[in-house]
Order: structure tokens, then sequence, then C-alpha cells
């Protein structure tokens, strides 16, 4: 199972990463040390409500999407998720789902 604060702290690698922020810069903004921000993104830590809020503020987002990281799971758990939603489809969704991901990966 993956932890949160992992996934938590690969969620603020990709934003800061997309918004081309080194850790030192993005410590800046937020106004923590650089190495705070290393151990947020290595899920050694997790950071206080305020600083998930500057974290929100630094990226222009809501809170709520630096909780959306189901994608950021670990590939082993992710297989064993959609095998799960797969057993449960209808016959009519099952088909469609395959023809979803045919057209993503071609």
């Amino acid at each position: 199972m993956d932890n949160i604060k992992i996934l938590f702290g690969r969620k603020i690698k990709e934003f800061r990463k997309k918004f081309n922020y080194t850790q030192a810069q993005l410590a800046e903004i937020v106004g923590v040390d650089n190495k705070h921000i290393s151990c947020i993104e290595s899920g050694k830590n997790f950071p206080s409500a305020d600083l998930i809020s500057r974290f929100a503020n630094a990226f222009s987002i809501d809170i709520k999407d630096l909780f959306e990281f189901n994608y950021l799971k670990e590939p082993q758990n992710l297989k064993k998720e959609l095998s799960t939603l797969i057993e449960i489809l209808p016959e009519d969704e099952l088909r469609l789902a395959y023809k979803y991901i045919k057209t993503f990966l071609l």
C-alpha cells in the first residue's frame, strides 16, 4: 500500500517541476528551509495544514488538487486496482474500457 506522505511528496515534486522551481526556490516562496522541501518530496515529512495552503497558493491551485494522486501509486498497485475494476465491469463497459485503453496506447 502506498504511503500518503510518499504520494503527497511526489505530487509536490510534480508541481515544482511543472513550474520549473528548484527546491530552494519553492522553499523561499512558501517560507521554509529547502531541506524541509526535500524531506517532504521524499516522503520523510508531511507538511502542516498551513504549509499545504501555502503550497496551493504557490502553484495557484485548490488544496484538493494536491491530494489527487491516485495515478502516482506504485505500478503494481495500479495494476491490482485496474484488474479489480476490470473484473467488476459489465460486458458493455468492459468493451468501452478496452476501446479507451487501446486508443490511448496506439
